[in-house]
């Protein structure tokens, strides 16, 4: 039977007033709900006076309090207000506002205005609900203490802060410096008493510990259209873009990073970052067919800390060096919006092209006190709360909802996740160049911030090389997704599970638009979807001003879309039943006004072809104005294969999953295959009408002429270019190394005509050299016998046109190996001998009586490095060296004259 705690009993009693107060005072200014305080605000501006405010609402020559207006002031009453010196700090719904005004504020300013009431800071405000009525567990206290964090306001000196907290024997237990944020420990009779000082802005319990989101993404997410690692195809690899893994240490070393990896985490022997990695951004240089998302970005890696305020994070994205962060991480849950959310949604905001991916979570079924059972509402950590941030699901490789993803909505009714990514039973990088499997929202989460990686590179390659501001490249992905569950959004999948082609299209294409807009404007703009379009969607999005802690809701400016079609017909966009019942949040998504989220979305089927009218309107926008995008997603096409859709190398008899899209299609789905560019078909399956997927046993073929199609009534697409089937060398090695040359040989390949090698680079695994026509070696020069080098090999038979994949690199740790002579060198070979061999003071070389001048005499170590060298040595007497402190071991003397060496193997005892 489950336990019902005092926390969850109090939780659910929460959200239930929330609700109460939601339809009994949402629209009564006399009330403001907030942290479980229900506040009267009194129309009080006729009557007031600044000797009206209680003593603790002084501050630096100033007043703080809340003040509300009968109306959302408009925008030229907030830019007056600025102008003035009157700061409104914070939004709190209800058009009120957290503010700091001078001492000589007019009164009758405020009264010309639209100021309704003004009142001081109600004290238990400020301290956050879990708080007050939390059961807090043992990693919030501190003996008998508990540990909270404080926010104090700006302009406030940390001295002041810091005379007060000693004053009530409060311990600073971490100064964040940063931000005024300190984390204390109280005893449990000073908390009312500080909640009372006018510096304090907001507290909180300190962040529950951390909890990493463990438990064939490319295709399914279709990233491998955007990265096709052919000349022909988008190459969209992330480059330019940093990447930040936030995690548990370390990552690698492994070669799938090769020159791109920035460690600045000294933990080791961890390796849920390296799977993090290796899904956002690895090159796939040990494994092709591990090859992760982002596979040229520059990858930054920092220890996971739940506020988003430590030195490296911050400096990291305040340096411009990194654009996009990743966080597999639960820190509670359903935690409401904390300063953590208010924090990742302020970092979006003022720095506009950051963009923060979170993991969803693995806590279903948990009942986390939303209010309707064990089912919903468990998005772990309050940073995943966040507006800006984008919030990923976890489904498996056919798009099917894993069981333990956690689902929405956000602690206010808000649609989470945002969107769904495959995360289980993936294949992802280790520690010390080895591979592991790797799953959960983990590893969902850094698939969506690779693809964003790679949308931010397509960006730039048309704008410039500026990068994107994130608010368009969310817009994109959730604009852009394939339906899942319910139709349109839901509280599982979010708006969809992504689609990394259609959204590469959309930046491509610049079908999206922005402006901005402020309390009461109407803006109207017009858009032509052309005829044959089978689906369109719309949709508003902005970049919201961060909310203060414990607002319900958290929406601060809230836009409003409708669309009109040349027939003038009005519509309107999705929205969700955010009442916590399972049945209730169950339920489709039906066309209304939506009061809680910051991105809006009209779609449409089969519309008419002609011009429509885009109308956004600033409904209540407070802290304005206010920048938004409108990005629209135009589909054309009822069926599109985007895997395998041109220049992937597949085995014979080996496994891939074939997928598409598909749009208002009725009737199943026959897939067939061809292995002559189209000229004939041989049947796959058929496949039910909604599945769009299908696990494929390879032809038992060897062509470079593959097409796959799919058909669907009268609507058909075929791969736009030609795959590969072939096998791969089955065993490949190197043969010998020399001072100038390394030959590998390769285990024939049936009808391969040449053999690839392929060398790892700066980056990647680079084609270096190729064999002779039906040969099976290749030769490879080199200048440093002693360096080690990664290897791997390729077959191809240009005549037929197929060509393998590249098989797993091997490593060669470097140094001279079996190596042997030509013609040339077997003369000099055979009149050069060493005694003694073994030798332990001294060895001599002797040339058999031979005459020859300008001979070069180096001796080498098993590891390739020069020991010791003479030059211009005439071979008329024999050359003795000194071995004595040489330790004991294999040895090599290369002899060079000219163009011809020999290398003669020494032992040293």
């Amino acid at each position: 039977m489950k336990k019902i705690t005092l926390l969850s009993i109090q939780r659910i009693c929460l959200i239930m007033m929330v609700f109460v107060y939601t339809i009994s005072f949402g629209q009564n200014p006399n009330y403001i709900n907030f942290q479980s305080e229900t506040v009267a605000m009194p129309e009080n501006i006729q009557s007031f006076e600044w000797s009206q405010m209680p003593e603790n609402s002084k501050l630096n020559d100033g007043y703080l309090g809340w003040v509300q207006f009968y109306e959302t002031p408009t925008q030229d009453v907030q830019d007056s207000f600025k102008r003035n010196n009157l700061q409104l700090l914070n939004y709190i719904p209800n058009k009120a506002y957290l503010f700091f005004f001078p001492k000589a504020t007019s009164i009758s300013f405020l009264k010309n205005n639209g100021v309704r009431s003004i009142i001081a800071v109600p004290t238990l405000t400020k301290l956050s609900a879990e708080l007050k009525y939390g059961s807090h567990q043992d990693w919030a206290k501190d003996g008998n203490n508990t540990l909270v964090s404080l926010e104090f306001h700006e302009g406030v000196s940390v001295s002041e802060v810091q005379q007060a907290l000693a004053s009530l024997n409060i311990k600073i237990q971490k100064d964040y410096k940063i931000k005024n944020l300190m984390d204390l420990s109280i005893p449990a009779n000073s908390l009312d008493v500080l909640a009372k000082f006018p510096f304090v802005k907001w507290l909180d319990l300190v962040n529950p510990p951390s909890i990493a989101d463990d438990t064939r993404g490319r295709s399914l997410h279709r990233a491998n259209s955007l990265d096709t690692q052919r000349g022909a195809g988008r190459d969209y690899k992330g480059e330019g873009i940093g990447v930040l893994v936030r995690d548990d240490g370390k990552v690698g070393p492994h070669i799938d990073f090769e020159g791109r990896l920035n460690n600045l985490s000294y933990i080791t022997g961890r390796n849920h970052g390296d799977g993090v990695a290796g899904i956002m951004s690895g090159a796939g240089n040990l494994l092709p067919s591990n090859r992760g998302m982002a596979a040229g970005s520059e990858i930054y890696v920092v220890d996971y800390q739940p506020h988003f305020l430590d030195a490296q994070t911050v400096g990291l994205i305040a340096d411009g060096d990194v654009q996009i962060t990743n966080s597999s991480y639960s820190d509670g849950c359903n935690s409401g919006y904390t300063y953590g959310s208010k924090t990742v949604d302020e970092q979006m905001f003022t720095t506009p092209s950051l963009m923060h991916v979170f993991s969803a979570g693995n806590s279903n079924p948990q009942n986390c006190g939303y209010g309707a059972g064990s089912q919903w509402g468990n998005i772990t950590g309050g940073h995943k709360q966040g507006k800006n941030v984008v919030t990923t699901a976890n489904v498996f490789f056919d798009g099917s909802l894993v069981s333990s993803s956690s689902r929405g909505p956000a602690y206010d009714g808000r649609i989470k996740p945002d969107i769904a990514a495959n995360g289980q039973n993936q294949i992802s990088t280790d520690e010390n160049n080895r591979y592991m499997n790797f799953g959960g929202t983990s590893a969902a989460a850094p698939g969506i911030a690779g693809i964003s990686a790679q949308l931010y590179q397509a960006y730039g390659n048309i704008n410039n090389g500026d990068f994107p501001p994130a608010a368009l490249i969310k817009a994109t992905l959730l604009n852009t997704t394939n339906d899942a569950g319910n139709e349109g959004p839901d509280y599982k999948f979010g708006w969809g599970i992504v689609n990394a082609l259609q959204a590469v299209k959309l930046i491509e294409e610049e079908r999206h638009l922005s402006d901005e807009i402020a309390q009461g404007e109407n803006n109207t703009h017009t858009i032509n979807v052309p005829a044959g379009t089978t689906q369109v969607r719309f949709m508003l999005y902005w970049s919201d001003p961060a909310a203060t802690p414990g607002a319900n809701p958290a929406l601060v400016n809230d836009l409003d879309l409708k669309v009109k079609n040349p027939a003038n017909t009005e519509f309107l966009p999705w929205i969700l039943d955010p009442t916590p019942d399972p049945v209730a949040l169950n339920t489709p998504a039906t066309n209304g006004v939506d009061r809680l989220n910051n991105m809006e979305q009209v779609l449409i089927n089969n519309p008419a072809s002609g011009n429509y009218t885009i109308d956004v309107s600033g409904f209540n926008v407070p802290m304005g104005p206010q920048e938004y995008f409108v990005v629209y997603e135009v589909i054309t096409e009822n069926v599109v294969i985007t895997y395998p859709n041109g220049g992937e190398f597949f085995r014979p008899s080996s496994n891939e999953v074939i997928h598409w899209d598909a749009t208002n299609t009725t009737e199943d789905y026959v897939l067939d295959y061809s292995i002559d560019n189209g000229t004939t078909w041989n049947n796959i399956t058929t496949v039910a009408n909604g599945t769009k997927y299908y696990d494929w046993l390879v032809a038992n073929d060897i062509t470079g002429k593959a097409l796959v199609r799919v058909s669907s009534g009268s609507y058909q697409d075929i791969s736009d270019n030609n795959f590969h089937i072939a096998r791969t060398p089955p065993v490949y090695n190197v043969e010998e190394v020399c001072a100038e040359f390394v030959r590998f040989t390769v285990t024939p390949v049936a009808d391969a005509e040449y053999y690839d090698l392929y060398i790892l680079g700066e980056k990647y695994m680079d084609k270096v050299a190729t064999s002779e026509l039906n040969s099976t070696e290749i030769t490879w020069e080199i200048t440093d016998p002693s360096a080690g080098f990664w290897y791997a090999v390729s077959a191809r038979n240009d005549t037929q046109g197929w060509e393998s994949e590249r098989t797993r690199a091997k490593n060669y740790a470097g140094g001279l190996y079996n190596c042997s002579l030509g013609v040339d060198e077997k003369t000099i070979n055979d009149m050069v001998s060493l005694y003694p061999n073994p030798a332990t003071n001294e060895v001599s070389i002797n040339f058999s009586g031979r005459s020859m001048e300008n001979l070069d005499i180096t001796v080498l170590n098993s590891l390739g490095q020069i020991l010791y060298k003479i030059s211009d040595v005439n071979s008329s007497s024999d050359v003795s060296i000194d071995v004595s402190q040489y330790s004991s071991g294999l040895y090599f003397i290369q002899i060079e004259a000219g163009n011809s060496q020999a290398t003669k193997k020494l032992i040293v005892n």
